[in-house]
């Protein structure tokens, strides 16, 4: 089934490439058949001097990781939930708040009249593809293309159930084994807002979030796709006092992780890394096409 999905997407992405308005790519086929990204909503990069994380650091050994990943402008949800998948600075999306549709015009809309995401690429390269969003923050499905995500389930009242986030990730990940899932948890936002940037509450809150991400993992692991995969662990934006949205590091720093099939280990990476360029290495991953629109360039971490 593995080697089915990876060939139909690669004669899918080649075929594509003379029917739309795309930038070409030397790649023959994907890097991995499944690619997992889970947002840590909150998560600043200066939590991870001194943050009890064991699970995510075991991880950017493991992998390829910067602290130095940069928000778009403002440093705020919508905005950079939207540019990780649209892979478009804000100037041309029109979203630069948290409102359920642009703030003014965007240049390129989509059939579905969105903004064109990695979701909406696979499909158009594989409409078969399975696609999933888990979010405990339900204003993030606004960012996603909804028409081209096949699940999608929004976690009400984290605060109560914790662990809902995780049971119905592996749940999902289990019955669907998805190509292309988003998993967005909310708890260390929470903390952020409620108690403020480097508050004790939102340091014994990390240790929490990283057993999520560690059991979500290894939910990918009993699906029996982990060797396959391709795991990014990204944040949209930090914290500064109980706020953000401004233009400190403490609020524009994130950390991003990436591990799995093919890529680079113990590698700190040392180029650029802006928001949008995930939407790019999502793509180089899974070979789509790049729809000129896009900004972002893929990261280099791959072997």
């Amino acid at each position: 089934m593995k080697r089915i999905i990876s060939a139909t997407l690669a004669l899918s992405a080649l075929l594509s490439l003379g029917a739309c308005d795309c930038k070409e790519t030397a790649q023959t086929e994907p890097i991995a058949s499944h690619v997992f990204l889970i947002g840590l909503d909150g998560w600043g990069s200066w939590c991870m001097e001194t943050g009890e994380c064991p699970f995510i650091r075991e991880m950017m050994q493991e992998g390829s990781y910067t602290l130095n990943k940069r928000t778009v402008l403002p440093s705020s949800s919508g905005p950079n939930w939207a540019a990780m998948m649209n892979g478009t600075p804000v100037e041309a999306t029109g979203i630069i708040s948290n409102n359920a549709t642009p703030d003014f015009k965007p240049l390129v809309l989509t059939e579905h009249n969105a903004q064109p995401t990695f979701f909406h690429q696979l499909k158009q390269v594989c409409p078969e593809a399975e696609t999933g969003v888990i979010c405990e923050w339900g204003d993030f499905l606004n960012y996603t293309d909804p028409a081209c995500v096949d699940y999608q389930k929004k976690i009400h009242d984290p605060e109560t159930f914790t662990e809902a986030v995780v049971e119905e990730s592996v749940k999902y990940i289990q019955e669907k084994k998805p190509v292309l899932c988003f998993i967005h948890i909310d708890a260390l936002d929470h903390k952020g807002h409620a108690n403020g940037q480097g508050s004790p509450e939102y340091y014994a809150e990390l240790p929490l979030v990283d057993g999520r991400v560690q059991r979500i993992v290894e939910g990918i692991k009993a699906a029996g796709i982990y060797e396959d995969s391709i795991i990014l662990l990204t944040s949209d934006h930090g914290h500064l006092g109980t706020g953000h949205g401004g233009t400190s590091m403490l609020e524009m720093e994130t950390p991003f992780v990436i591990w799995g099939k093919g890529v680079k280990k113990n590698h700190e990476i040392q180029e650029t890394v802006l928001e949008y360029d995930i939407a790019a290495t999502v793509a180089k991953i899974l070979n789509l096409p790049v729809p000129q629109s896009w900004r972002g360039i893929p990261m280099d971490v791959f072997e």
